[in-house]
């Protein structure tokens, strides 16, 4: 448990954003509430975003040629900070959002191309120019990500089509996970990549799993300071509508089913622009399914759909990165992420590096420096 008023706060982020979601819209649950840690940074203070374990965008070229023996281990560490384009709007409709994510990763290698990986991230909320439940300067940690990773699963050295793969675990360490009583989260991948001259083409299809202690997300009140902060329980219902009950401590928001499971699809396309500098862009989709089923009634809007819920979520990005050397790394980038892919109606064209709705935060512009060993 985490007691403090940080806690109070970051609690109440997540419920307003689960509160929000009316059961009236059969296609659109509560987000799920996830930090990742090897996700692209959105400057948005939403921890309520896709899987823990899963990347929002994967470019992979073809499997490395290098002839020397890998090192046992080695590691990362990457700094990005992220600015929402809600920062060039002119009053009074500008939010102004700045974060930087402090991201380290290591591994082992087991065999040549078999290693043992670990990752996760800590986001600092610099500048929040809106109403937010977080403060300026707050950090949040995302989940702790263990896995094991094979970098030629299959490898055709004629055309240089490679296939590799992973499985990870997630810890909950993110109050996001706790907030939904995660025990873990179990995920694999498989991406293929192929080279066409300077230009390289990747697909990766991700599958993972929530495991829970309970069907919804609850509160415990004694983490509150104030316990007038804390939501009071209503009346029970065996239906799940939307309401909460109170059990001793702990409120059970039953309005808002947790997470069971996603999928995942991304496509990426790499160009070598000269050596050592490279223009990449991604498309990620996310399909999150939560444990409850929604019908479809008179409150239903006319693109929901009745049955078990579902959360979508599509990210694009465009990017600069140049190697410095062995060791080090620079890269720009411009990211778009929604949690609408068709628009608030749910018909239009994908949503794809919208600059429409500046004040909302879903496009940022992020630079980042890496460091290798």
């Amino acid at each position: 448990m985490i007691h403090s008023k940080f806690a109070a706060r970051s609690h109440a982020l997540l419920l307003g954003a689960l509160v929000l979601a009316t059961p009236a819209l059969a296609t659109e649950p509560a987000p799920d509430a996830e930090t990742v840690a090897d996700n692209t940074p959105t400057p948005a203070p939403n921890p309520v975003a896709p899987p823990p374990t899963a990347p929002t965008t994967v470019i992979t070229t073809e499997a490395p040629t290098s002839t020397t023996e890998p090192a046992d281990f080695g590691g990362s560490f990457s700094i990005e900070t992220s600015v929402g384009i809600g920062t060039f709007v002119a009053e009074p409709q500008d939010n102004s959002v700045v974060t930087t994510t402090f991201a380290p990763s290591g591994f082992y290698q087991l065999a040549k191309d078999l290693k043992l990986t670990a990752s996760f991230s800590l986001t600092w909320y610099q500048v929040l120019d809106f109403d937010t439940t977080l403060a300026d300067n707050d950090a949040l940690l995302s989940d702790i990500s263990l896995g094991i990773s094979h970098a030629k699963i299959f490898h055709d050295p004629g055309s240089k089509f490679n296939l590799s793969g992973n499985l990870r675990v997630g810890l909950p360490t993110s109050l996001a996970s706790q907030f939904q009583n995660r025990l873990f989260t179990l995920a694999t991948s498989l991406t293929a990549s192929i080279p066409v001259g300077p230009v390289s083409f990747s697909y990766s299809l991700g599958f993972g799993k929530y495991f829970n202690l309970t069907a919804t997300p609850t509160l415990d009140c004694e983490d509150f300071e104030d316990s007038e902060e804390c939501i009071e329980g209503r009346d029970g219902n065996p239906n799940f509508g939307f309401e909460s009950e109170r059990r001793g401590p702990e409120v059970y928001i039953k309005g808002a089913g947790a997470t069971s499971f996603y999928v995942q699809n991304a496509l990426g396309v790499s160009w070598s622009i000269i050596e050592d500098l490279s223009l990449s862009l991604g498309l990620t989709i996310s399909n999150s399914f939560g444990v409850r089923s929604f019908p479809e009634d008179e409150l239903s809007s006319d693109n929901a759909n009745g049955g078990r819920s579902q959360r979508d979520r599509l990210v694009s990005s465009l990017g600069l990165d140049y190697s410095i050397n062995r060791h080090f790394a620079v890269g720009a980038s411009l990211v778009t992420d929604t949690s609408a892919p068709f628009g608030a109606d749910g018909d239009d064209f994908p949503v794809i590096f919208d600059f429409t709705r500046a004040s909302d935060n879903i496009t940022s512009i992020n630079v980042s420096v890496t460091g290798t060993l």
